[in-house]
């Protein structure tokens, strides 16, 4: 009996796995490996890395000290900055991996299944809109209807104590009381503090810049703020619009208190929930100066899956299957939410399409087909001609006379 239980477990971990794998291909992603064992400098010299503490040592034979793989983004970011400079301005990989970490909590693994991308690319609404858009859509692959996504800002609650005199000690204890949205003892711990009026007013109301979209961001309209952190603020109402172009309005939620243990997040951020599962099971963010720290700059977004809590979630879920095929879509910026559409659409179809305003560059010989979408014309391209179409069913009576898709999707 309880090797069967074991056994269905292990099928619906694998499942999981080949679901959120397929998806991610839908998106343009490659998989790709990092060293279970990494050298103990990698993780202790780079000042944005996980506590040294959660860390499993091991010495080899030479004497040096190495460790069992904590964290996936940090290596493959030095594996990716040390190659040449000839690589693409964008690169999309994903990864299905181990990682271990020591929890001291009673009945936690030490070794936890992660599932996750690193899209290597500029810092745009778009791009992590784009992001959030496939960390929602992997969960609602694995059979969950009720997923929602907080989204915070990493740099709001830095940008607000920038200018005050507060000791390390004292920062940490306000994360917690901010995370905890401890609305009680946040008044009186910072009436203790000599800050200013206005920012102690922002840093009363962070627990309460936390529901729906519209609700947070007309509080914060209330608000008096720097210019640094106006920008965040504008930067997060930018990549929600097209979140929300996307059609996931109801599968958003903004907590402008949310504050990743992960220390290389630098702006958006976020976390994913599934229904009766009171733990987060996607983190991710976007870390664009964690390169740095090897030499070079390369902005980056990502997220990862905790793969054994979906599992414990997704007891009974039904898993759908994917296949896919390479369209690229293009755009002016008058046709986004027409090519939003269309590249959704295509997805659920099980193609693999990225899309791309007109003036981002691209190598069309990346995809098989190329739609763009101008506001004279709309036009399907591949290695032998272009044909026009006018909508969404003329479209993909082309694609399917030309390439064919899976029988269970006609």
């Amino acid at each position: 009996m309880y090797s069967e239980i074991l056994a269905n477990e292990h099928e619906k971990h694998e499942k999981i796995i080949g679901t959120l794998s397929k998806r991610f291909t839908t998106y343009g992603y490659k998989r790709i490996k990092t060293s279970a064992f990494e050298k103990y400098d990698l993780y202790s010299n780079v000042r944005t890395s996980i506590n040294q503490n959660e860390m499993i040592k091991v010495i080899d034979y030479t004497g040096e000290v190495l460790v069992l793989r904590p964290d996936v983004t940090i290596p493959l970011t030095q594996e990716l900055v040390q190659m040449n400079g000839s690589l693409p301005e964008e690169m999309r990989y994903y990864y299905v991996q181990e990682v271990f970490r020591q929890t001291f909590q009673e009945n936690e693994k030490i070794g936890k299944t992660q599932a996750g991308v690193e899209y290597f690319c500029k810092s745009s609404p778009e791009a992590d809109a784009e992001t959030i858009m496939l960390a929602c859509h992997a969960l609602r692959d694995v059979g969950f209807s009720d997923v929602k996504i907080e989204i915070g800002y990493a740099g709001f609650f830095t940008e607000l104590i920038a200018d005050l005199s507060l000791t390390i000690q004292q920062t940490a204890e306000l994360k917690i009381l901010i995370q905890a949205k401890n609305v009680v003892e946040i008044g009186p711990f910072l009436e203790s503090l000599q800050i200013n009026p206005s920012v102690k007013k922002v840093l009363e109301q962070l627990p309460f810049l936390y529901g729906a979209p519209e609700t947070v961001f007309e509080r914060l309209e209330n608000l008096q703020v720097s210019d640094s952190v106006q920008l965040a603020i504008d930067y997060l109402q930018q990549t929600y619009q097209i979140v929300e172009l996307y059609g996931l309005k109801k599968h958003i939620v903004i907590d402008l208190g949310l504050i990743n243990h992960m220390g290389y997040y630098s702006g958006i951020i976020f976390q994913g929930y599934v229904e009766k599962f009171g733990k987060p099971v996607l983190m991710g963010g976007r870390y664009d100066s964690l390169s740095e720290e090897f030499g070079i700059k390369r902005p980056a977004i990502g997220f990862a899956c905790e793969v054994d809590s979906l599992v414990k979630a997704a007891a009974h879920k039904e898993m759908k299957e994917r296949y896919s095929i390479d369209i690229t879509v293009t755009y002016e910026e008058s046709r986004m939410k027409y090519a939003l559409d269309i590249t959704n659409e295509l997805r659920e179809r099980d193609y693999r399409v990225l899309s791309k305003p007109l003036n981002r560059a691209f190598h069309a010989q990346d995809s098989q087909y190329t739609i763009q979408l101008t506001d004279n014309r709309n036009t399907l391209t591949d290695e032998k001609e272009t044909n026009e179409f006018t909508d969404f069913k003329e479209l993909l009576d082309l694609i399917v006379s030309k390439k064919g898709v899976p029988e269970w999707t006609i």
